[in-house]
């Protein structure tokens, strides 16, 4: 299913955004009311009204395949490259520091640009709804990426996402000869399982990623 991409995409050397360090973090927060299963969701999943966000990032190469995806089931890539600091569950299962207003994230990816493999090309960022929920049923909650200096150059309110919103291509980090650029995406995904997200996302990839 081809994703709806209203407006040309812009990218811009990581420099640009004001990031100065090679080793990026991806993360994320967000707290929670519980909410009500319904039909199959109740009878399957058993989430006892749980909501689970994960993030993940996707490998691809020059031809936009797939190479590898850092997420839940795989917490680093081969080359240690990208590190996954581990899956929170629910949101609050960090203790009370890792709340959405405290200054830890419940999940962080982090991004050593330097250590990337030179057969990966891009990188994809995205979140996902496991159990299939809207994003906005969060009470509160953001997504964010910055580098390890304490710059930031995304940030994304989890509550303004799209209504119906269970899976997202957050932004997608490409390399060019004078270094890494980013795109902001920020657009829905039809899958919400992270894995098969990534093989939209290598299809989407060649047909609306912009040269830089």
């Amino acid at each position: 299913m081809p994703v709806n991409t209203a407006a040309p995409l812009v990218s811009d050397h990581l420099t640009e955004l004001g990031l100065n360090s090679d080793v990026l973090l991806f993360a994320m927060n967000y707290d929670f009311d519980k909410v009500e299963s319904k039909g199959l969701l109740k009878r399957f999943k058993q989430n006892d009204g749980m909501i689970d966000i994960d993030i993940a990032c996707a490998m691809y190469d020059a031809e936009c395949q797939l190479q590898e995806l850092v997420w839940f089931k795989q917490l680093r890539d081969k080359a240690e490259s990208i590190r996954h600091q581990g899956d929170s569950l629910n949101g609050k299962d960090r203790g009370e520091q890792a709340m959405y207003h405290a200054p830890f994230d419940q999940e962080q990816i982090r991004l050593y640009l330097k250590r990337v493999p030179k057969t990966i090309k891009h990188i994809a960022l995205l979140a996902s709804s496991y159990y299939g929920q809207p994003f906005t049923s969060v009470k509160a909650g953001e997504m964010h990426l910055g580098d390890d200096e304490g710059n930031r150059t995304l940030e994304i309110n989890i509550k303004q996402l799209p209504k119906d919103c269970a899976s997202l291509w957050v932004a997608t980090l490409s390399r060019e000869i004078d270094g890494w650029y980013m795109t902001t995406q920020q657009l829905p995904l039809s899958d919400h399982a992270l894995d098969d997200a990534a093989k939209q996302v290598a299809y989407e990839l060649a047909r609306t990623l912009p040269s830089v």
